[in-house]
């Protein structure tokens, strides 16, 4: 068995070179329990050991005897911060996600991913109606709490400060026994291979979540099409349906109607 400090460099440099490495890939590879690897890929999150690499000016790995404690303000380990990312494309974000809103029915169970523009959703979801949403994500869950003709399951865990989401074993087995008519999910990149996002912590639950949907409709500005981050966590074919803004190039618009995925710009 590697070294732990060791360790945590090859996992940071498995997960840097490829975006399909998963939880239970890396505990097989290195010998140690998925747990294992789930706090060292929690230490790589918040150290910022993958933009380092992917700068190469990294020379060593920060380390102390423990695991690494969250701090308000942390960035992910791309650089994501929710209260940062907010305010990209803000308009782009506010139409889609109140179009999207005007999706849901009355006596809904959707499940609403982690995300900015699926924030802008939340905010925009009538008033007049009863609804189930499920979510793995504080903002969701803060701005619906006094909500009282909306019922909330939270599925949580481990909460990353930057992302504002809720990750654990349970987490993911919860949603595996529930089941949405809709989902409305979120995306850092868009591309020919697939959706990726900035967090390997995230890949689980996203992926989970989908599965436990009928209806898969994507949130994507126009910005995300054509960018790949370091965590592969759907293909583009599962979605059902995308909304994005009327930037998006006419190549995109041709390749995604040629997919059948319904789209929507707004």
């Amino acid at each position: 068995m590697l070294k732990k400090k060791l360790r945590i460099q090859a996992i940071a440099q498995d997960i840097a070179e490829s975006p399909t490495y998963t939880i239970k890939n890396l505990a097989d590879k290195y010998h140690v329990s998925e747990m294992t690897v789930r706090r060292d890929v929690r230490f790589i999150e918040e150290s910022g050991v993958l933009d380092q690499i992917s700068s190469n000016t990294a020379t060593h790995i920060p380390f102390d005897s423990g695991v690494a404690q969250e701090s308000p303000g942390l960035t992910g380990s791309n650089g994501y911060e929710f209260s940062t990312a907010v305010e990209n494309n803000k308009e782009r974000k506010r139409r889609i996600g109140s179009f999207a809103a005007t999706l849901v029915r009355p006596n809904d169970v959707v499940i609403l991913d982690t995300g900015t523009t699926v924030n802008f959703m939340v905010e925009s979801l009538p008033e007049d109606f009863p609804l189930t949403v499920i979510c793995y994500n504080y903002n969701v869950m803060q701005t619906l709490f006094n909500r009282r003709n909306i019922q909330i399951i939270l599925a949580g865990g481990y909460f990353h400060r930057s992302s504002l989401s809720f990750e654990s074993t349970e987490n993911t087995d919860l949603l595996k026994r529930l089941r949405a008519s809709k989902i409305f999910i979120s995306t850092s990149g868009v591309e020919k291979m697939g959706l990726t996002c900035s967090n390997q912590y995230e890949v689980t639950t996203k992926s989970t979540a989908l599965h436990s949907s009928k209806t898969k409709i994507l949130l994507a500005d126009s910005s995300k099409f054509g960018v790949v981050r370091s965590s592969l966590f759907s293909s583009l074919e599962e979605m059902d349906m995308i909304i994005s803004d009327t930037d998006l190039s006419k190549d995109w618009q041709q390749y995604l109607e040629e997919k059948n995925i319904q789209l929507h710009l707004v």
